[in-house]
């Protein structure tokens, strides 16, 4: 009897976004894909022509067309990534008769829309985030409700006609449960590295230039409004009249000038400077004494949250921002969503050094358990095995059926 390799290995993976970028969707998919090659070398991608940056991957990298040029690296949905997405749509029909794959890994939403209209292919859709809650953030607060009424029914199509569903983290997958009764949760692959030497954190920061005794506290993403970054200047400000003074380092590739403007308002100091690559990350890392990850959508995980876990820097982190992961004794998580509670899981870990030593060995430990490698080939497998079924919901549905 032959052994088919596993479906893992016959996967395309499709991605309308482009790629790669310094945010966190991006470098999930990219570390699912290494993961992937690593164990097969057969692991496949395709995506937008954009990218934030020059990769070598270890797997195979299909784009679209570089027409129309959209060069926006942003979150959220837009005129011109509708026109990439026609051209997607049409490219993706003729990569899928060209390479035959056993099953579609779709990413989000606009991928799986896109997959879902393929025909005799199975599809899984890999949520990353509830468009329910997070696409009102989007627009006009006037049209929050029609908006997020309208990512439901998205949500709802989507989740019911893929022939399996995988969801990025575990919050995710009870939010959309209710839909279907088969949701995985697929923990993100993370690696991680060697642990911040002695020194280290004088060392970045006098690269930085920054203070060497200054109390610092790391901020690593984007500033889309999702996020729930408006809490971080105002619980900053709130320890400043406590008597407890810390600097923001703020890490992003977003036009971070309101943000730094507010923070000026808030007589809260902050150093602004571009994220980039697994130098400038680490260098970013070792000279904090804290991240924080704040968070009001709820249901995507903060990649940020596993790259500081893994790192062993103690995070103080919003209740949305946990995803439903154990987490308990790994971060500090505020009691409420508040600005105020924010504060406080900040203070306690600023205050207390052996918080601050047991919340950097339990977060190393737990990506090191929770987020490997075989981890999440097991787990996904689960998935497409699922979705390779003849009785999977939605399997031979076909558009308009």
């Amino acid at each position: 009897m032959i052994e088919l390799p596993p479906p893992s290995a016959r996967a395309l993976h499709v991605a309308a976004l482009p790629f790669p970028t310094y945010q966190g969707t991006q470098a999930a998919i990219s570390s699912m894909l290494e993961a992937s090659s690593h164990a097969s070398q057969r692991a496949t991608l395709f995506t937008y022509a954009t990218e934030g940056y020059s990769i070598e991957p270890s797997y195979t990298l299909h784009r679209t067309g570089n027409l129309p040029r959209v060069r926006s690296l942003r979150s959220g949905p837009s005129i011109g990534k509708l026109l990439l997405d026609a051209r997607m749509l049409f490219e993706l029909h003729a990569l899928a008769r060209k390479l035959k794959p056993s099953v579609v890994v779709a990413h989000h939403v606009e991928a799986a829309s896109l997959a879902l209209t393929l025909r005799n292919v199975r599809v899984v859709f890999f949520a990353h985030t509830d468009l329910a809650a997070e696409l009102p953030v989007y627009g006009h607060p006037l049209l929050g409700a029609a908006l997020g009424r309208a990512g439901a029914a998205l949500d709802r199509a989507l989740v019911r006609r893929a022939a399996a569903v995988a969801t990025i983290s575990e919050s995710l997958r009870a939010r959309l449960s209710h839909l279907r009764g088969d949701v995985h949760f697929v923990p993100i692959p993370w690696p991680v590295p060697e642990p911040i030497r002695p020194g280290e954190r004088a060392e970045s920061r006098l690269a930085l230039g920054l203070e060497l005794d200054a109390k610092l506290a790391l901020y690593a993403g984007n500033l889309d409004a999702y996020q729930g970054v408006e809490q971080i200047p105002e619980a900053l400000s709130m320890l400043r009249e406590r008597g407890l003074p810390l600097r923001l380092l703020l890490a992003t590739r977003s036009d971070a000038r309101a943000f730094t403007r507010r923070c000026r308002e808030l007589d809260v100091p902050v150093h602004a400077c571009a994220l980039g690559d697994e130098m400038i990350r680490r260098q970013l890392h070792a000279a904090a004494d804290l991240a924080i990850v704040p968070r009001l959508s709820p249901g995507g995980l903060p990649i940020k949250l596993l790259d500081a876990l893994a790192r062993g820097v103690p995070a103080a982190v919003m209740p949305a921002a946990c995803a439903g992961l154990p987490l308990t004794g790994v971060v500090e998580r505020a009691r409420d969503a508040s600005s105020s509670a924010l504060a406080s899981a900040v203070e306690r870990i600023v205050l207390c050094r052996e918080r601050r030593e047991e919340l950097s060995a339990a977060g190393r430990a737990y990506i090191a358990r929770e987020h490997n490698q075989a981890r999440f080939l097991e787990t996904l497998d689960v998935v497409l095995q699922q979705a390779l079924q003849p009785s999977a919901a939605g399997a031979n549905r076909v558009p308009g059926a």
